[in-house]
């Protein structure tokens, strides 16, 4: 074997620093594009998401099924809210345990008119409002009352 060329492995050694030093910088420019969910848009508009990456970002760049999951979690916060309001409507009254049918029935006790909502119930009232505007674009123009009968069976 003959003598080795230690300049040939200088140049080797600087040649990889830089190369390093290249694609950490373009990890980094790249990486600071990233929305808060773990992804990003290359120039072209298309998204790419980390294998980490969550849901959490509507109407920017997200993972593959989040708008189908965000559609299922609504879907069910509206049955629930329509089983809730159904049963509240459904409740037995005294008057309704078979009594006597010649006695005059007697109506619920009136609620207050000016009943005030919690916040919580008013930012889930405008939220269900704008779901069923958002797919009856006609109903804008309409009362509640017209609504309502539109929707009665």
């Amino acid at each position: 074997m003959g003598p080795v060329n230690v300049r040939n492995f200088k140049w080797l050694g600087l040649s990889l620093v830089l190369a390093a030093a290249l694609a950490v910088t373009g990890s980094r420019a790249r990486g600071d594009d990233r929305n808060k969910c773990g992804c990003y848009k290359d120039g072209a508009g298309v998204c790419y998401c980390e294998k980490k990456a969550k849901c959490g970002c509507p109407g920017e760049c997200e993972p593959k099924g989040c708008e189908e999951q965000r559609s299922r979690e609504l879907q069910k916060e509206i049955d629930a809210e329509t089983k809730k309001a159904a049963s509240s409507q459904k409740k037995p009254s005294a008057d309704d345990s078979g009594g006597d049918d010649d006695r005059p029935a007697t109506p619920p006790p009136a609620r207050p008119a000016t009943r005030k909502m919690s916040a919580a119930q008013a930012k889930q009232l405008a939220k269900l409002i704008d779901l069923f505007l958002a797919d009856h674009p006609d109903a804008r123009g309409k009362s509640i009352e017209d609504v309502r009968g539109d929707l009665a069976p």
